[in-house]
């Protein structure tokens, strides 16, 4: 799938910024995911949001940048942004990095290798909704006592030369989903 056919998967233009396009997506989300509604074709029409979400979020690098200019129009191309000279110090999992979201460095092995124990993993915090293997992302529906279902997102990628994990975690209701730290805690005790 491409940038133009994930923005119109989730139904936006080529301005859409990276907080239109998770509002969109969660929204969307909430309104076809199979757990949360009886229509047919839901788990399609999920599978294809997920799918159009993990290559906008791949085109933007998670939000940090803006999305690409779409091929078919002429004009120049927004700057790019230089990396900062100084390494980012390593987020140990059981600190969030920012709202609803951790990460983890999990050291040397390959980030495929990550991607697998990760998947096997899984289970351990919720059911598998989504794997994208080419991005090395996985969607996964956790459900907690006393909290509202959430979708945790995980991000398998190689940092310098290290292999580490992005965690976000999105309520799929307009409630506050379950903290972040145990699922992830929970998750990496597994792998």
């Amino acid at each position: 799938m491409e940038v133009a056919e994930a923005l119109t998967a989730l139904q936006l233009g080529p301005g859409a910024t990276w907080n239109e396009i998770r509002a969109r997506y969660r929204r969307l989300l909430r309104a076809h995911h199979p757990d949360l509604t009886s229509e047919p074709g839901a788990a399609d029409r999920t599978a294809r949001l997920t799918a159009a979400y993990a290559v906008l979020q791949k085109a933007t690098d998670g939000g940090r940048r803006p999305l690409p200019v779409p091929k078919a129009t002429p004009g120049p191309r927004a700057p790019r942004r230089t990396a900062p000279a100084e390494p980012k110090p390593r987020a140990p999992a059981d600190r969030t990095s920012g709202p609803g979201s951790a990460g983890a460095v999990v050291g040397r092995r390959s980030p495929e290798e990550v991607f697998r124990r990760l998947r096997a993993a899984a289970p351990a915090v919720g059911n598998l909704s989504g794997v994208d293997p080419e991005t090395l992302t996985l969607q996964i529906l956790v459900e907690v006592a006393g909290a509202p279902p959430a979708q945790l997102l995980a991000e398998v990628y190689r940092r310098d030369e290290d292999t580490a994990i992005m965690f976000t975690l999105e309520s799929l209701t307009a409630a506050p989903g379950p903290p972040i730290e145990a699922i992830v805690k929970r998750l990496l005790a597994a792998l």
